[in-house]
């Protein structure tokens, strides 16, 4: 088979997979009365929402030969999406059969799993969709990368050193020649991004060389200075930069997988449990948005996630169509300094429209989002992308974690902060989050939207 073959074929297995579990843990009605359409409709209807799952969660950029607990980490959450999913979709649009649904799920995700290990067993069904990567110089920050884990998307192929430099630590890859031979080792081993990490004896020139030949070749550049060698390998500081632009600052933590691990559950099973719960609630808000207004149900706007990944964030539709080019003529009744735009009595609001934002349904259909993965329960709220390209440099940390349908602003900020305050609370969450402040976020949320605060 061909080096793309798995990503080519894994998802056709998976769908027939799929069907082939959902047919066979489910039954007709008694005394029949199905055609085979109908019979098809429920097993189809899942295949087509496992398909579109997975593909959005990345089920097929984690390949199982080079790491099978990511693979087996997504398939179990785009498994969990797509039965929770599927089964409203059908319940919902197709005469569906009977199905045993914890038969299936269990039949399912043990028929999945077991279609990875095949994937990581197999020498034929193999890509590798990381990124070509290089190491430009050995400071002691080199550490902070894993020259190892698949998961980090990375494939480094080589190293570079600065002039009087020894070979970069922790790195057993071959040397790549000089610095002065940069712009000819980018085309030769076409790489995709660039590790600077310039020890004490690297000299200033020559780190913009370095930058000015990657930035030239269109290599994306992360960078690790010495200045932030604190010494705590619990502590990650890196600019990103791309094409020259500079302005980015991360400041990272491992993460602790069991504890994020948890997380995902809640996020799932909350996420599952409240639109299961708040079905007729959806349906009586999406006809009385309907009814009372011209345009779409639902509102889609491209938000940041999680590392500055844009998404696409659904809401109840609030507003009137074509309401997002009058915002700048608003803008002198702002009441939420910085880039954040809040406005009481917003005249763009339909008639059920302010009702609808002072209790927060209008975020109800967030709870896909978070069965999809873009969004978590608790998590610094998503800013729009022209938000953030007015951010300072601290503000960017806001968007290294997965946003949520809550956090401490909602709950103890809402409409009464400065947009620095906001920012600040959202940092705190990052730097000092738990499980039990998620639960307690969670429940101090649902208070607050009683009291109806929102605007």
């Amino acid at each position: 088979m061909s080096r793309s073959s798995y990503s080519k074929t894994a998802p056709l297995a998976d769908a027939i997979a799929v069907m082939v579990v959902v047919g066979a843990t489910s039954a007709t009605p008694a005394g029949g009365g199905l055609d085979l359409a109908h019979q098809l409709a429920t097993p189809l209807t899942y295949a087509l929402v496992w398909s579109g799952v997975a593909r959005h969660i990345g089920v097929y950029r984690a390949i199982p030969r080079h790491s099978l607990m990511l693979a087996l980490r997504r398939t179990f959450d785009a498994w969990i999406a797509t039965w929770g999913l599927g089964g409203i979709i059908a319940l919902s649009t197709v005469a569906p059969a009977e199905s045993a649904v914890w038969t299936m799920l269990l039949f399912g995700l043990v028929t999945l799993i077991t279609l990875r290990c095949l994937g990581a067993v197999a020498p034929w069904w193999n890509d590798d969709l990381r990124l070509r990567t290089i190491v430009i110089g050995s400071a002691a920050s080199a550490r902070s990368v894993d020259y190892t884990r698949y998961e980090s998307g990375l494939h480094v192929v080589g190293a570079v050193p600065f002039p009087n430099e020894t070979a970069a630590p922790n790195a057993p890859v071959p040397d790549l020649g000089a610095l002065n031979d940069l712009p000819r080792i980018l085309q030769e081993e076409k790489v995709d991004v660039a590790i600077v990490t310039p020890s004490d004896v690297a000299v200033t020139g020559e780190v913009r060389a370095a930058f000015r030949a990657c930035t030239d070749a269109g290599v994306t550049v992360h960078y690790f200075p010495t200045l932030f060698d604190f010494g705590d390998e619990n502590l990650r500081i890196t600019w990103s930069a791309s094409h020259g632009d500079l302005d980015v600052m991360k400041v990272t933590a491992p993460q602790r997988a069991l504890a994020m691990a948890a997380k995902r559950a809640i996020d799932l099973a909350g996420a599952g449990l409240g639109i299961a719960c708040l079905l007729p609630v959806l349906i009586g808000v999406a006809l009385a948005v309907k009814v009372t207004s011209a345009g779409p149900v639902l509102y889609s706007q491209t938000r940041v996630g999680a590392g500055g990944r844009h998404f696409s964030c659904l809401k109840f539709r609030t507003m009137r169509i074509g309401a997002h080019r009058q915002q700048e003529l608003l803008r002198s009744a702002n009441q939420q300094d910085g880039p954040a735009f809040k406005m009481a009595g917003d005249p763009r609001l339909t008639p059920i429209g302010s009702f609808l934002r002072k209790y927060s349904i209008d975020e109800l259909p967030q709870l896909l989002n978070v069965l999809l993965g873009d969004m978590s329960l608790v998590g610094p709220r998503p800013p729009i992308p022209s938000e953030v390209e007015h951010y300072r440099w601290w503000q960017r940390r806001r968007v290294s974690v997965k946003p949520g349908l809550t956090c401490l602003w909602q709950v103890w900020g809402r409409n009464r902060v400065s947009f620095k305050r906001w920012v600040e609370m959202d940092l705190y969450y990052i730097d000092n989050w738990s499980l039990w402040m998620d639960l307690k976020l969670i429940a101090h949320t649902m208070r607050v939207v009683l009291q109806g605060t929102g605007i």
